[in-house]
């Protein structure tokens, strides 16, 4: 179990985002330390109640409540914390390490390797990220552009012009990372099961034909939601519904 504290992650959120006017992360981080798990949940959630988030927060928090035995509130937080840093493996490997406590196996469904391949690639970096290498690249793009049309050389204008196509194609393609990662965060669109043992029904109510049962910190994607009922789909691609006040989105 990587246990690792974000500190330096915290601070620079102190420093940012407003942290510094509350300093019980602080003293989240030193219950931690001395393995008063459920003190420093306490003082971890209160950050996040006054507004303020950031990846290391969410990542303590899923550590403790991990260690406290709490799993489907470990898993919810470091689905949020992937989610404002997919790059991070330590968060990666610990809500991996998580799911593989909890009690359904769910298959995925097989995705095309290149499709696997796009999907990892994009996920090296968040949208502020992918968003600073667009305008770097669309700048080495203008450069190109500007060789390619006051430049005096042939060989130069053609070296120039291809180098230009080339930035203009990689500034589209982070640009695009960038809104999808930007996408995730907005229109969250997964949720973790919070009851112990919960029926997916057929039809949105109580009286609905019982599908399958599956069991608390089980992944969940949201497709539409009727009243207070979630039809939801698996990775296995079996959808049914389930009511709200049994999940927590992510």
């Amino acid at each position: 179990m990587k246990t690792r504290i974000y500190f330096l992650i915290l601070l620079f959120a102190m420093a940012f985002n407003g942290f510094s006017q509350d300093n019980r992360f602080i003293q989240g981080n030193e219950l931690y330390t001395e393995g008063k798990y459920e003190e420093a949940i306490e003082m971890y959630e209160g950050v996040l109640q006054s507004g303020l988030e950031s990846s290391g927060l969410y990542y303590n928090l899923g550590n403790s409540y991990y260690k406290s035995g709490q799993l489907p509130e470990a898993i919810l937080n470091y689905e949020r914390a992937l989610l404002l840093a997919p790059q991070n493996e330590d968060i990666r490997y610990n809500l991996e390490l998580a799911y593989s406590q909890t009690a359904d196996e769910i298959d995925q469904v097989g995705t095309f390797f290149l499709t696997k391949w796009f999907q990892n690639i994009r996920s090296l970096n968040d949208s502020d990220g992918w968003a600073f290498y667009s305008i770097i690249a669309f700048v080495i793009f203008l450069i190109g552009l500007g060789l390619y049309l006051f430049g005096r050389n042939v060989a130069l204008k053609k070296a120039a012009f291809a180098f230009a196509v080339i930035f203009l194609m990689v500034s589209g393609a982070t640009l695009s990372f960038s809104s999808h990662q930007k996408t995730k965060l907005v229109e969250r669109s997964h949720a973790i099961i919070f009851t112990p043992t919960v029926n997916i029904k057929s039809s949105p109510d109580q009286s609905g034909t019982d599908l399958f049962v599956l069991h608390e910190g089980t992944k969940l994607e949201l497709i539409s939601k009727l009243g207070e009922w979630w039809n939801v789909r698996l990775q296995d691609g079996s959808e049914g519904w389930i009511h709200e006040s049994d999940v927590k989105v992510i």
